[in-house]
């Protein structure tokens, strides 16, 4: 088993592709899996498809719609308007990820990525834990 921390600088809402930044840990074929987890109330990992950039903003679009921010029947709105809908969102799409490995790097399809997702606005930095086991 190894054990790593990545830190992503995020510059507001939406997706960061992060498969090569975690396939950079990935030293040997000794591994089977690895498990990402995002240590963060606000952000959360997705796998999706990576071929078409207009599949994240229509992601995004859905969220917008779905998931509003300032609804005036949220009680916890301390952290301004986007505050509950960012944890909303970020309980729908999960902070982990468990993914075999296959050749000495992430099993994903050629057309799948794995993504950090920033539920708020503004600049924020993010730790994600990778385990390798």
């Amino acid at each position: 088993m190894s054990q790593h921390e990545l830190m992503i600088d995020t510059q507001g809402r939406g997706a960061i592709e992060i498969s090569q930044q975690v396939n950079a840990f990935i030293s040997d074929d000794s591994f089977q899996l690895c498990h990402v987890f995002v240590a963060h109330t606000s952000a959360s990992l997705m796998i999706t498809g990576s071929e078409d950039p207009n599949l994240l903003l229509d992601v995004e679009d859905y969220f917008q719609a779905s998931v509003v921010d300032a609804d005036p029947s949220y009680r916890h709105i301390g952290e301004g308007d986007f505050d509950m809908s960012g944890h909303i969102r970020s309980i729908l799409t999960g902070e982990a990820k468990t993914i075999p490995i296959i050749q000495g790097k992430l099993g994903l399809s050629k057309n799948q990525g794995l993504y950090l997702y920033e539920h708020r606005d503004g600049t924020n930095t993010r730790k994600l834990i990778i385990t390798l086991i």
